[in-house]
């Protein structure tokens, strides 16, 4: 009969003047929660099918936890702590306010000093890999995976 949302109606069950208007809706929403739902392309997954940044977090994190309790006044140490913080918190407004004064701090660092605190951080994330990746002292309780993990030691092998 020439009219392509005749179809999709009579299978949705739909019979109003603003079934075209709703097919296309559903479609559009059906369309996005696939896209939404789909990796992206380009973002490798690991074998597990686990999403690469993910994996990468969660091998940071440990390695994190494992360095920062003696190395507390070091910057990704006090990130990792004010980030432990936020997710004990339960409202997110909370959460919010928290964000909204920290980002105030640093927006009050006059730039040199934001230069230097992003070189340090970037020169602690390699000796904090570099220590937890030792052979010769390894951590007690290492992932290995984290040392092991090629685009973690890209970033951080020094």
């Amino acid at each position: 009969r020439g009219d392509p949302e005749g179809g999709l109606r009579s299978l949705l069950g739909i019979r109003c003047s603003m079934a075209p208007s709703l097919a296309r809706l559903l479609l559009a929403c059906l369309a996005v929660s696939r896209v939404v739902a789909a990796p992206a392309e380009g973002t490798p997954s690991s074998p597990s099918g686990e999403r690469e940044p993910l994996k990468i977090g969660k091998l940071r994190e440990l390695m994190l936890s494992s360095y920062c309790p003696t190395h507390a006044d070091l910057t990704p140490c006090k990130t990792h702590l004010f980030l432990k913080e936020m997710r004990k918190t339960k409202t997110l407004e909370e959460k919010k306010k928290m964000l909204i004064e920290r980002q105030a701090k640093m927006k009050a660092m006059p730039p040199d000093e934001r230069k230097k605190m992003t070189s340090e951080t970037k020169a602690a994330f390699k000796a904090m890999y570099a220590a937890y990746c030792s052979t010769a002292s390894p951590p007690p309780g290492r992932n290995n995976a984290v040392c092991e993990h090629k685009m973690l030691n890209r970033l951080y092998s020094v």
